[in-house]
């Protein structure tokens, strides 16, 4: 029973020759990949073991940007061929063979064969299996098949664009074996996202399988199949709730130029300082403290530096009309009602769009 549940976090067992190398490095029960009696080494296959890899997600649980990694409920798929696991249709009385994955290592133990482990190179959480099984058939064709839920990295997001940016979600499946012990092949048919995934905040599609090479737990080249999403966000609510407010803000500042008493305009002009503080705070409760502005942050920075910049304005002009110098300063509260202000705004709102969203990050 124990090695029944062990099997149930991870797919199914590497060869020998791998055993003592992994072991040591996952805690016991729930992360215990290999039994400790596998000590014997097993040979190099003459040629690599093709085996096909099918990665598809049925759910997105959760996306924690400010954590940046996500949760998925995934079927994966792996097909390959080995001779040594034929058997007699006759002796056993059907061409198909269902088994538990604990009895088809057993045997290959038994036998000497390859099988061909993996690790999920991204996983950041224990990963729960719900169900798993493998179909061996006479020539030796295993089809093995589990449903799982984890959390898994996505040290791909980049939120430069925020909150118009597009993000890129990876499930990385990587051969514990060496690639010339397995070679992997994408399985595409059987890969993909599924019709309902419960996730509301992203828009996700795009999926493709990419293959690769990495640097895997033996510390050589391994194969790895990666299932890759991208995902946008529902920009309804940005307009609404992040905008529009910013629009009437902005609105409502440049109304106050038309006030004559200018102590009114420096009074409500420090009201919407502080609003434009809470909007940034906000706003950054949701992303992790990053090194660089992203585009809504450009936009709201500036508009607190013009608010800013607004009453240190109506000082001054209060500052000239006290002083006798009423034409002047009407003069200057002309210029800013009809050019400073809505053209300022125009060049920082352009700016951001061409630095930000037109230039490829």
């Amino acid at each position: 029973m124990f090695f029944s549940k062990c099997l149930r976090f991870f797919g199914f067992l590497v060869v020998p020759a791998f055993a003592g190398l992994i072991a040591a490095s996952f805690p016991a029960k729930a992360q215990d990949l290999f039994r400790g009696d596998m000590k014997t080494v097993l040979g190099k296959p003459d040629s690599p073991l093709q085996v096909g890899i099918g990665i598809k997600i049925d759910q997105i649980t959760s996306v924690d940007q400010k954590s940046e990694n996500y949760g998925a409920v995934v079927v994966i798929r792996a097909e390959w061929k080995d001779p040594a696991l034929a058997f007699d249709p006759e002796v056993v009385g059907r061409d198909i063979r269902v088994v538990a994955p604990r009895s088809l290592a057993d045997h290959a133990e038994s036998i000497g064969t390859v099988l061909p482990a993996f690790v999920i190179h991204n996983q950041q959480s224990n990963r729960w299996i719900h169900e798993s099984a493998a179909a061996v058939s006479s020539d030796g064709s295993v089809i093995y098949v589990e449903k799982s839920n984890l959390t898994l990295q996505a040290p791909h997001f980049n939120f430069l664009k925020y909150p118009f940016d597009t993000q890129e979600f990876h499930f990385e499946v990587v051969s514990i074996l060496p690639s010339e012990f397995v070679s992997y092949e994408p399985l595409h048919q059987f890969s993909g996202l599924g019709d309902q995934l419960g996730e509301e905040e992203w828009i996700l599609g795009n999926a493709r399988l990419e293959k690769s090479h990495v640097i895997g737990l033996s510390g050589r080249v391994s194969d790895q199949v990666a299932l890759v999403f991208d995902g946008n966000r529902h920009l309804t609510y940005y307009v609404i709730r992040v905008f529009l407010p910013m629009l009437v803000l902005v609105t409502v500042s440049w109304t106050l130029f038309f006030l004559d008493e200018y102590r009114k305009r420096i009074e409500i002009s420090g009201a919407n300082l502080l609003v434009f503080v809470a909007f940034n705070w906000a706003i950054s409760a949701d992303l992790p403290k990053l090194g660089y502005l992203t585009f809504l942050d450009f936009i709201l920075q500036w508009m607190f530096v013009v608010t800013g910049a607004i009453i240190v304005f109506n000082v001054v002009l209060r500052k000239i009309k006290v002083s006798g110098r009423d034409a002047l300063a009407r003069k200057l509260d002309n210029y800013a009602i009809k050019w400073i202000y809505p053209l300022g705004y125009a060049a920082i709102v352009g700016y951001a769009v061409f630095a930000y969203l037109l230039v490829p990050s």
